[in-house]
């Protein structure tokens, strides 16, 4: 996905950028960062700031920490975020992601991640992340994801459809109608 031309100066072509992030709790700009324990240690959650703009979405897994932002200039007509990913090292990968331009059959985590955070943060479909995080889940087990596996490409169509199915299986209801309203959504 190539970004440049759109409000991205400075990120390479490619969308990437990785740098070595601080490890203290407070950033460049003096915003705090709340600290998590997920299963393969201490991780820094990621939140709102002044340099990167508003967090529409923040996880943490096994190894990694993953932050939406929904950048200062954001333009709804033209919806790219910038999305940080936080290695277990402090290692941080910077990306553009234009939510307009993301393959749900076809795309990795990151782009997934990023796609069902716009469509919550937006109001177009309120439980798209959650159901995306969940979905994502049942493969990898609830945070045994790790930072290798977010940058692997899935058809997240068969995902959220092999979740759905094992909730039915399952006599979950209400998890099966969860994964549906995100489902109808991006079946229109």
């Amino acid at each position: 996905m190539n970004v440049n031309g759109i409000g991205a100066a400075g990120y390479p072509a490619a969308g990437y950028e990785t740098r070595r992030a601080g490890r203290n709790n407070a950033d460049q700009m003096g915003n705090m960062s709340p600290t998590t324990q997920a299963s393969g240690g201490t991780f820094e959650l990621h939140i709102s700031n002044d340099k990167d703009g508003k967090a529409i979405g923040s996880m943490c897994g096994a190894d990694y920490s993953l932050t939406v932002y929904q950048p200062k200039d954001f333009d709804p007509a033209n919806p790219v975020y910038k999305v940080k990913v936080w290695d277990k090292d402090g290692n941080v990968t910077e990306r553009m992601v234009d939510v307009s331009k993301v393959d749900t059959t076809g795309s990795d985590y990151i782009d997934m991640f990023a796609y069902s955070s716009h469509l919550s943060a937006s109001g177009k479909c309120p439980g798209a992340q959650s159901a995306f995080i969940r979905a994502g889940a049942d493969q990898h087990g609830s945070d045994n994801r790790t930072h290798d596996d977010l940058f692997g490409m899935k058809d997240w169509i068969s995902v959220l459809k092999d979740a759905m199915q094992t909730q039915y299986d399952a006599g979950n209801l209400q998890g099966y109608l969860d994964y549906k309203q995100f489902w109808d959504f991006l079946d229109q």
